[in-house]
């Protein structure tokens, strides 16, 4: 399994109101992501030291569906709807940061 992790800032501090605005859109979200090959499951994680930094966690059955997601714009639309919803912080504070990694279990 792939894991990719988007983080990103929002204008938005207040967590309460972040979390409503995200729960307005996360329907739409995981409908689009539910469509796409290799999808299995999304996750929002809050920054608990950096008020309006969040994390989207998006995994998937092997690398390749993660970057056809990336790559075919899935990923664009799914940012788009997320802006709307949580706007982006401005500079410097506003960048968009993803990192793919590869999932490993260890057997014991």
């Amino acid at each position: 399994m792939v894991v990719s992790i988007l983080r990103r800032k929002s204008r938005l501090t207040d967590r309460a109101r972040s979390q409503s605005q995200l729960d307005s859109v996360l329907p739409k979200i995981t409908g689009i992501l539910q469509k796409s090959p290799g999808f299995v499951s999304v996750q929002y994680a809050w920054d608990v030291n950096d008020e309006g930094a969040f994390a989207q966690i998006t995994s998937w059955r092997t690398e390749d569906d993660c970057k056809r997601y990336v790559r075919e714009g899935t990923a664009a639309t799914i940012a788009t709807i997320e802006e709307a919803a949580l706007p982006t912080a401005p500079h410097p504070d506003g960048r968009w940061v993803r990192q793919t990694y590869e999932v490993v279990t260890s057997e014991q």
